[in-house]
């Protein structure tokens, strides 16, 4: 055995001084921050929140019509349409749209549609401008010569895109004694949930209201939720693809002013050689568009 197998090592004794100086080991923190990472897309125009959904309906017309187009270079259209119907005017009409310059998603020039009735030569054009990838302006005016008024500007807008935000101000019908300013601001908070609000403020000669709304929207890549709640209207839409061929949705539409509330249900089927839209709402309206 070993004559210092039972030895006793006394163990150094530190003055109090020392011990205090004495580098003590550092335990981790029982919860570590992290930065996280952000997937958040830009959530599109407040307008189309519920777009999925209204993209299911069917397209109605009533009467006739007949449309031809024809392409004459890349940026270059013409096409011609002639209607008869009782809710739309009757007539033949021409039209083009012009575009020069395009870079990415930069217009260096606009985009200019326009089409014109050649019995009246009642004409409506349309204006694109995106001189910044951020920025995008854009006009719709009616020009009506033989009633020798001026013209009518339906609608005037100005939106900002952003990384994760839109934001949008329209001006519908500007007139001296009337008009119908929309701002509206949609956020992204990550890649599946965004929310936002619009103001409304609209005047008639003497008479203004100003209103404002909430909205939101859950999104994934095969259904989506979509909500949008005002003091006079709530509306609320689902939208789920099941597989490749067929897309179901559903809308809530609900008016506090008229007291009233419907229900639809609308359908898609697309198919190599047609496609199948149709709908039915609470107030027993059924239709469906085959398209081929």
């Amino acid at each position: 055995m070993s004559p210092h197998a039972n030895a006793c090592f006394e163990e150094p004794c530190y003055p109090t001084g020392g011990y205090q100086n004495k580098p003590r080991p550092n335990f981790p923190k029982p919860l570590i921050t992290v930065q996280g990472i952000s997937h958040a897309l830009n959530p599109g125009d407040f307008s189309s929140l519920h777009q999925r959904t209204y993209d299911l309906r069917p397209e109605w017309f009533e009467g006739f019509q007949l449309n031809a187009s024809k392409t004459l270079a890349v940026h270059r259209l013409i096409r011609a349409s002639w209607h008869l119907s009782h809710i739309t005017p009757t007539g033949f009409r021409i039209g083009a749209q012009l575009h020069r310059k395009c870079s990415d998603t930069v217009l260096k020039t606009p985009i200019l549609a326009f089409d014109v009735n050649p019995g009246t030569l009642a004409s409506n054009i349309f204006l694109l401008y995106r001189p910044v990838a951020s920025i995008c302006a854009e006009m719709s005016i009616q020009l009506k010569p033989q009633t020798h008024s001026n013209p009518l500007i339906d609608k005037l807008s100005l939106q900002h895109t952003g990384t994760r935000t839109t934001t949008t101000l329209r001006c519908y019908n500007p007139t001296h004694q009337s008009c119908r300013v929309t701002l509206d601001h949609l956020m992204s908070y990550n890649d599946r949930l965004a929310f936002g609000a619009e103001l409304l403020y609209e005047w008639y000669r003497d008479t203004t209201n100003a209103q404002m709304a909430i909205a939101a929207r859950y999104s994934r890549e095969k259904y989506s939720f979509a909500i949008t709640g005002s003091r006079e209207a709530f509306d609320l839409s689902y939208w789920r693809k099941v597989n490749r061929d067929l897309q179901i949705g559903s809308s809530l539409a609900c008016s506090h002013r008229e007291g009233k509330a419907i229900g639809t249900i609308y359908y898609r089927i697309e198919r190599p050689d047609c496609t199948i839209r149709g709908l039915f709402d609470s107030d027993w309206s059924v239709g469906f568009t085959y398209q081929r």
